[in-house]
C-alpha cells in the first residue's frame, strides 16, 4: 500500500503524543529465553528501541506455557517467567511495572513503559484456584482460562494443526475461576477460548472481558478469530478486541498486502461493535521464536509477524488515516480504547496491600 508522507508524519505525531498499547507480547517467556541464553539485558537491547519509535506507553505481557513445559513444570516455568521479568524492569529505569490504576497514571506521568503481567492459560494451576491469589501477589492482573488446548478449567478454540473446534464448555472449576478471577479484579481474556467456552463466559461474567489478541472471522476465517455474534457480545458488555498481528490469524500469510488486511479487520470490527471496542493485541512472535532453545534457524524460517516489529506500528495508523479513518478515531484504536478498559478494571491500588 503506498502511503503520502503527510499520512505518515500524521502517524508519527499521534504515536509520539497519544497512548499507545499492544494488549499482546509474549515477552515474559521470550526474555526468560534470551536470559538462559546468556544475554545480559534483552529487554533493552531487543525492545526498548522499537518500543520507543512505536510510542508504546503500556505493553500486556503474557506468561505463555509451552507444552512441553506442562503439566509437572508448568507452576516453575511460570515462576521463571515472571521472575525474569521483575529483574528486566529493576534493569531498565524506562520500563515499570503496572499493577493498579495509581501505576498506569504513574507511567504516563513519568514517560516510562508500563508492562502489565497476565497468563495466557491458567494450566499451571491446575484444579487449585487459591493459586489464583498467590499469582495476584505476584503482580498478575488477567488471565485466559486455557491456550488452544484442553485444560482443568475450558477449552481451546481449536487444534491448530487439524484446523478443528474442540467442543465443551467450561468445567465447574472453570465456572469458579471466572468468578475469582473478578472477585481478584484480574481481567479475563477470551482470546483462545472455544464457542462453547465463550457461550458461558457470557452468561456468567458479570465484568468486562476482553480479547486480547483476536481478528474477525468474517474478513479471514480462523478458528481464533471471532464471529460477528462473538464480537457483538464482548462488545456490548464493554469488552475490548486487540488486533492481532500474525499473518496466520490476519490473513495475509499468502502474500497478501499486510497493511491491507490489518486494515480490513479494524474497519471492519468498527462498523459491528464500534469503534470504542478495538484495540491492539499484536502477538509479535518471531523474536519470541528466535530465543527458543529450539529456534528452526536458517535462511527459510518461516516468520509471520507481518509487520515485522513494532517499529512499522505507524506505518498501521497511517494506512488507517489514508483511508478515512479520522485522527480521533485511529487514536482510540492504537491504545485510548485499551486504556479506558484497563482503568475500568484495575483497582486504584493493589487489593492486598503489604
Amino acid at each position: 500500500m503506498r502511503i503520502e508522507e503527510k499520512y505518515r508524519e500524521m502517524a508519527r505525531e499521534l504515536h509520539q503524543n497519544c497512548p499507545v498499547v499492544d494488549a499482546h507480547l509474549d515477552l515474559a517467556g521470550e526474555l526468560y529465553f534470551r536470559v538462559m541464553n546468556g544475554e545480559k539485558n534483552p529487554l533493552r537491547t531487543h525492545y526498548l528501541e522499537p518500543f520507543r519509535e512505536a510510542g508504546l506507553n503500556l505493553v500486556v505481557s503474557s506468561i505463555y506455557l509451552r507444552n512441553d513445559q506442562l503439566p509437572e513444570g508448568g507452576l516453575r516455568a511460570a515462576l521463571d517467567q515472571i521472575s525474569v521479568l521483575y529483574e528486566a524492569v529493576d534493569q531498565n529505569e524506562e520500563f515499570c511495572l503496572v499493577r493498579s490504576r495509581e501505576e498506569l497514571d504513574r507511567a504516563f506521568r513519568e514517560n516510562r513503559i508500563g508492562v502489565l503481567l497476565y497468563m495466557e492459560g491458567l494450566d499451571c494451576i491446575g484444579k487449585d484456584l487459591k493459586l489464583l491469589r498467590v499469582l495476584y501477589e505476584l503482580g498478575v492482573r488477567g488471565a485466559s482460562l486455557t491456550w488452544s488446548r484442553r485444560n482443568d478449567l475450558a477449552s481451546g478454540c481449536c487444534k491448530a494443526g487439524e484446523r478443528m473446534q474442540i467442543p465443551g464448555g467450561l468445567s465447574p472449576e472453570g465456572r469458579t475461576a471466572v468468578a475469582e478471577l473478578e472477585r481478584l479484579s484480574m481481567f479475563l481474556d477470551v482470546s483462545h477460548l472455544n464457542d462453547d467456552g465463550f457461550e458461558e463466559v457470557c452468561r456468567i461474567a458479570k465484568r468486562p472481558f476482553a480479547a486480547t489478541h483476536s481478528n474477525s472471522q468474517r474478513v479471514f476465517f480462523n478458528y481464533r478469530n471471532l464471529s460477528d455474534e462473538q464480537m457483538r457480545a464482548l462488545g456490548s458488555r464493554g469488552g475490548v478486541m486487540g488486533l492481532n498481528g500474525c499473518d496466520l490469524i490476519v490473513g495475509c500469510a499468502g502474500g497478501e498486502d499486510p497493511l491491507e488486511m490489518l486494515c480490513r479487520h479494524v474497519e471492519y470490527e468498527a462498523s459491528v461493535i464500534g469503534i470504542d471496542q478495538v484495540g491492539l493485541g499484536l502477538d509479535f512472535c518471531d523474536s519470541y521464536t528466535e530465543a527458543e532453545p529450539k529456534y528452526p534457524g536458517g535462511e527459510n524460517w518461516k516468520r509471520h509477524d507481518c509487520l515485522g516489529d513494532h517499529r512499522r506500528l505507524p506505518e498501521l495508523t497511517a494506512a488507517l488515516l489514508k483511508r478515512g479513518m479520522t485522527a480521533e478515531d485511529v487514536k482510540k484504536v492504537i491504545g485510548g480504547n485499551w486504556i479506558r478498559y484497563f482503568r475500568e478494571v484495575l483497582l486504584d491500588k493493589p487489593l492486598f496491600p503489604a
